[in-house]
């Protein structure tokens, strides 16, 4: 048990934190310029979203492979097995199946966020701008760096055919500005 009146006019933290409390300069602390404050503030509220758009995306395309997975796999797998067992092996495959599918997809769309976050970081506005030209470079990355295990031939292809199916989806789609 600690002696009566040895922790008067002190922090139950740490015995001197009494003393470095009086020793600061009262008031808050100086003001930065304000073109440094905002352009720092404005990299980290851009850095923060970014992050979180690329999560939200990864967490969107696993939604959209396992759901669509599922259906594919069922309906494909409704026809391989025999007539009493249709549907309980269709939605066994299914259940199996959809995880890798929305794994695969949630791969695919965090590394193409993930480029598209660095792409448009050349405009002057990032997060109101891109052009149908960036969202196609970024598909042509994405799927360039996913297949580059099968070597450089493959990658290469891969690459341009993933770079026109984005660009194709954009524009019909309408999903681009600028």
């Amino acid at each position: 048990r600690l002696p009566e009146g040895l922790l008067e006019g002190t922090s139950a933290v740490h015995p001197c934190a009494s003393v470095f409390a009086k020793s600061r300069r009262p008031g808050p602390a100086p003001a930065r310029p304000a073109h440094l404050r905002v352009m720092a503030d404005s990299r980290v509220t851009r850095r923060r979203a970014y992050f979180e758009h690329i999560v939200d995306k990864v967490g969107f395309g696993f939604g959209i492979g396992c759901c669509g997975g599922f259906a594919l796999t069922f309906a494909r797998n409704l026809r391989d097995h025999p007539a009493g067992h249709r549907l309980s092996g269709a939605f066994s495959a299914a259940q199996t199946r959809a995880p890798q599918l929305g794994h695969t997809f949630a791969i695919w769309s965090g590394v193409f966020h993930a480029f598209e976050s660095l792409i448009t970081q050349r405009h002057a506005e990032p997060l109101a701008t891109r052009s149908t030209l960036d969202t196609g470079f970024c598909g042509f990355l994405t799927a360039g760096l996913l297949s580059i295990r099968s070597g450089p031939t493959a990658a290469a292809t891969n690459a341009v055919v993933g770079g026109l199916c984005v660009l194709m989806v954009d524009v019909v789609s309408g999903a681009s500005r600028a």
